[in-house]
């Protein structure tokens, strides 16, 4: 194969996998902020246990790991994105 060949498929593979990585990011943070904002409405305004919450949250958002802090939830995807959830008393859970 010649030396043009080569260069547009490595072109090829690099422009998809730039847009693959931005699609992926981008799902994960929709992802993960749909499982903050539940998960603190969840455990602040309906004041049960992140344990209880975490099955009320569909099986595909199993990829999504959360932390509870003292007044929000952090919710992230590794190496792709993190969003957090932050109890404020007279609005309920707000995304940051």
């Amino acid at each position: 194969m010649s030396r043009w060949v080569w260069i547009v498929l490595a072109w090829l593979l690099l422009v998809g996998g730039s847009l693959f990585y931005e699609i992926a990011r981008n799902r994960s943070s929709l992802g993960a902020g749909y499982v903050a904002k539940e998960l603190c409405s969840c455990v602040f305004v309906g004041g049960r246990s992140l344990a209880s919450c975490r099955p009320d949250i569909p099986p595909t958002m199993d990829r999504v790991e959360a932390e509870l802090g003292p007044d929000r939830v952090r919710a992230f995807v590794p190496h792709l994105a993190e969003r957090i959830a932050r109890y404020e008393p007279p609005y309920g859970c707000v995304l940051y």
